[in-house]
């Protein structure tokens, strides 16, 4: 498996992008642009970040037998959709089903483009960020934005986590920069 996949950084544990303490991979590249997007700086396919998916997973390895899921962001996880199947399938047969992807795309067209999502992951939040759909809701930036939850095993700690209304932010440095990780009620608005 040495599939080419580019990945501006990963961080664990995260605790502000799905429930529990997770492993968040944040995928480098994307065709969108919404408006107002809340890193602008995911969006251009540069090849600084590239790396194989084995590199990754091995990077990654101990997190992952420690995380209680792993949440997949950008960019534009979907813009990398081979690379993404290769990642997802390597995360399963480690033993990890729990597995988040925040798209901009429609629900509609990331299941057009990946129709067998749904075997990989346990959810997906997915729709277009528009600026200025404020919503009070912690794990999107726009109230367009839906949940979707595949994995019936999993519905309930989605359900609590979607629920919550206590917004948390972390700061994490990495040798790429300082990231703010999760949905900075600022930055909807």
């Amino acid at each position: 498996m040495f599939r080419n996949i580019l990945v501006r950084f990963w961080h664990f544990p995260v605790v502000t992008l799905g429930p529990g303490r997770r492993l968040g991979i944040w995928l480098q590249g994307c065709s969108i642009h919404c408006d107002g997007c809340i890193a602008p700086e995911n969006q251009p396919f540069d090849e600084v970040f590239m790396m194989t998916v084995d590199e990754l997973m091995n990077e990654t390895a101990e997190a992952l037998s420690e995380a209680d899921g792993v949440t997949i962001s950008g960019g534009e996880p979907l813009d990398q959709k081979d690379a993404l199947q290769c990642l997802l399938s390597e995360i399963n047969r480690r033993g990890n089903d729990d597995i988040l992807i925040y798209s901009g795309y429609t629900k509609s067209r990331v299941l057009e483009k990946f129709p067998e999502l749904s075997c990989f992951v346990a959810a997906l939040i997915s729709e277009p960020f528009v600026k200025g759909d404020i919503t009070s809701a912690i794990w999107k930036g726009s109230e367009n934005q839906i949940l979707t939850v595949f994995r019936e095993q999993h519905k309930g700690k989605y359900e609590v986590w979607s629920r919550s209304t206590e917004r948390r932010l972390q700061l994490v440095r990495k040798d790429t920069g300082s990231y703010l990780l999760g949905i900075d009620r600022k930055s909807v608005v």
